[in-house]
């Protein structure tokens, strides 16, 4: 039966390709060990002017092998824009947001806790960071070739201004609804109906 390429979604050409990774794969013999080995507790820190300068984030290994974790935190610059870039952070003092401890080893069903600290809060306008949290790979052991399929997470932080001012104003043209948040704080918007 002929495939008709034209009205082949992106969903079906990505299950295609999976499948056929898969079956080259068992067809020359590798190993695939795919399992949860991460989980954490939140993944979303939000530091409000007021609230606790620090948060803890459970990691949990929900794995039968001692797992190996590396934590990265960055500083996202420009974030939402075109120009937007990760810019590792170096010197805790410097940005202001301090990661602690940047390396785990966590027993078989164990957990860790990763603490996340905010050391400065005079900041002008909203920081945005990223925390990489991803399993460190260490040799596949099997008795033919092996793939190994890790996950890993990037934690959200935001540190909020103090004072916080958010300024969301709106333009409309035509049946273009423009919003453009001209504050210091990010705004969260929903999609709300009108009832006629």
């Amino acid at each position: 039966m002929p495939i008709d390429y034209d009205n082949f979604s992106g969903k079906q050409m990505v299950r295609g390709f999976l499948a056929l990774i898969v079956l080259i794969g068992c067809s020359l013999g590798f190993s695939f060990d795919a399992k949860a080995q991460l989980a954490l507790d939140k993944i979303v820190i939000d530091f409000i002017p007021g609230s606790s300068n620090r948060q803890d984030v459970v990691v949990r290994n929900t794995w039968d092998e001692t797992v190996y974790v590396d934590v990265e935190p960055a500083e996202i610059l420009n974030p939402g824009e075109k120009t937007e870039s990760r810019a590792p952070i170096r010197d805790p003092r410097e940005a202001g947001l301090l990661i602690s401890p940047v390396r785990l080893a966590i027993n078989p069903g164990g957990s860790r806790r990763i603490r996340v600290v905010n050391i400065r809060d005079n900041f002008d306008s909203e920081r945005i960071f990223r925390v990489r949290v991803r399993p460190v790979v260490g040799d596949v052991e099997a008795e033919v070739t092996g793939i190994k399929v890790l996950v890993g997470y990037d934690m959200l932080v935001m540190v909020r201004p103090n004072p916080m001012a958010p300024k969301l104003e709106h333009e409309i043209a035509g049946n273009t609804l423009t919003l453009r948040n001209t504050g210091n704080t990010n705004i969260m918007v929903g999609i709300a109906n009108q009832c006629r």
